[in-house]
């Protein structure tokens, strides 16, 4: 899979850490605390695009559920342009920023949806992104309509990481496999985890 070299996907982060920073009190985008740490949260954006590129087969469509900010899903399409990277997120102030967001770091295949991921359709994703949105089965659910044969979440998690790869099991009556388990300094563990596409998870919805 194609990435920027490291100056571009520098001063592509460059412009849309601006962005964030001239926008986060108008449009509520991010605590003051965050905004200190920013370029913190950018490393740990960019360590969910080292995952990413590293996947194997090359996935050919990726869905970041509640975006918010952009985080990942922005750096995600500033580091690997080629790849199509869709931005859900249910709040209409959010997306127009992101939709900012992803032209300040073009040229990209990224889009921006607004709407609720349970209800979006679209081509079949191999990927989903997610931060702080629920459990591995939840994230699950909420794209299981769209997903293809199988799907690899990927999302950071906290020390209680192994009893969601359990529980995800237990809903699907298949053993995830778990891709990566990088533990991340202060930041828990960033988690990849395949699992066989479309398979019911009723009580997680």
């Amino acid at each position: 899979m194609k990435q920027r070299s490291p100056a571009e996907v520098d001063a592509a982060l460059a412009r849309y850490a601006a962005l964030i920073r001239r926008y986060h009190g108008t449009l509520d985008l991010v605590s003051g605390a965050a905004l200190e740490r920013l370029s913190d949260h950018l490393a740990e954006a960019w360590a969910y695009a080292d995952l990413v590129a590293d996947l194997s087969p090359a996935p050919a469509r990726l869905a970041d559920l509640g975006s918010g900010v952009g985080l990942p899903g922005v750096v995600l399409a500033a580091a690997l342009p080629e790849l199509p990277v869709e931005l859900i997120e249910r709040r209409r102030k959010r997306t127009a920023f992101l939709s900012m967001a992803v032209a300040a770091v073009g040229p990209t295949c990224a889009e921006v949806r607004l709407g609720d991921a349970r209800r979006l359709e679209g081509p079949a994703l191999d990927v989903v992104t997610a931060q702080a949105v629920g459990p591995l089965t939840e994230i699950y659910a909420a794209t299981r309509h769209r997903h293809g044969e199988a799907v690899v979440l990927v999302a950071r998690k906290g020390a209680g990481w192994r009893a969601e790869v359990d529980a995800l099991e237990d809903r699907l009556g298949a053993t995830p496999e778990v891709l990566a388990a990088l533990p991340r300094p202060g930041h828990g563990t960033l988690l990849a985890v395949r699992a066989l596409g479309g398979r019911p998870c009723p009580s997680s919805e």
